[in-house]
């Protein structure tokens, strides 16, 4: 197999893994939206009151991001090459 077609075999295979994934709405933004704003910041009360759920959504935010990371480096790992 040339080395043109090999890249375009590894592009191909990239392009139909990530068509699989789905779309990901995490947590944290939802939180977000949804405190309330008190003298111009974020609740304190309702913070506290909803501490597990924030601590969750800023594991899933952090887990989520790593994995975009590791999608991204291996991403610009592949070389791309002209066609012929």
């Amino acid at each position: 197999m040339s080395r043109t077609a090999k890249g375009k075999t590894d592009i191909e295979r990239v392009v139909r893994a990530l068509k699989k994934v789905p779309e990901k709405r995490l947590l944290i933004i939802e939180l977000a939206n949804s405190i309330p704003i008190k003298n111009g910041i974020l609740d304190q009360e309702v913070l506290k009151a909803r501490q597990p759920e924030i601590n969750l959504a800023v594991a899933e935010a952090k887990a989520y991001g790593s994995h975009t990371l590791m999608a991204v480096d291996a991403l610009t790992r592949l070389k791309a090459t002209p066609e012929d």
